[in-house]
């Protein structure tokens, strides 16, 4: 059985090679659970700097690059809670809000 350590690099470099394949970015580093870091003591792999950090879960690696969307899900929240609700007409000619009027032929 491969160890913990040997089992994370072939992962990482998985990782690395599809994010080379699907992103046009080049990694900024590769972020570890600080446990992990501690545990394997990598500083950098192929160049690109390993860094420790909170939010990755351990056994987990992430890749950080400027095209990442780790970490969205807080500014998509900031966005949804809009001041003023967006009104949708259903079809043309309903009246955007109540007591508008219409352009629709009864």
């Amino acid at each position: 059985m491969a160890s913990l350590e040997a089992e994370m690099l072939a992962h990482v470099r998985r990782g690395l090679d599809h994010h080379s394949s699907t992103c046009p970015l080049a990694p900024r580093a590769i972020l570890l659970n600080p446990g992990n870091y501690e545990l394997f003591g990598w500083d950098e792999l192929w160049g690109v700097p390993v860094l420790p950090d909170d939010r990755v879960a351990p056994k987990r690696f992430r890749i950080d690059c400027d095209g990442s969307a780790f970490g969205i899900e807080a500014e998509v929240a900031d966005e949804i809670r809009a001041t003023e609700p967006l009104v949708v007409p259903a079809y043309p000619g309903l009246p955007m809000r109540p007591g508008e009027p219409s352009d629709r032929v009864a």
